[in-house]
């Protein structure tokens, strides 16, 4: 993956909002979905882009796609560790949304329960 690849990656809100909280772990689908509070058609659109660009992995756990930034990003590319660790937190809305994801892993809601609320 080039500069210029992961620069356009990074050019996009609704990317650098997925990518920011998939920094912190691991993620369905549904569970961006809910947090993000942004279509099912949308986040997908984003994360084919991402993932045919380089930056994703993903794994099917029974109708559930969970994805996760490609650990080699990062050692290949360092400079993306400090926009991930010192400048996205500077951006108040990505902020919160870290709140909601932690408010997210102490509740008891899981992939099923989410898609209930979606539906």
């Amino acid at each position: 993956m080039t500069v210029v690849e992961i620069l356009k990656v990074l050019s996009d809100t609704n990317r650098l909002r997925i990518l920011n909280l998939l920094y912190v772990q691991e993620l369905c689908v549904c569970e961006l979905e809910y947090l993000l509070g942004i279509s099912q058609s949308n986040l997908s659109k984003h994360l084919r882009l991402m993932s045919d660009a380089g930056f994703l992995e993903s794994r099917r756990q029974n109708k559930f796609a969970y994805y996760k930034i490609k650990a080699s990003v990062f050692s290949e590319h360092p400079f993306l560790t400090t926009i991930f660790e010192t400048e996205l937190n500077k951006e108040e809305f990505l902020m919160e949304e870290i709140n909601k994801l932690s408010h997210y892993q102490k509740s008891e809601l899981t992939c099923h329960s989410i898609t209930a609320l979606i539906v």
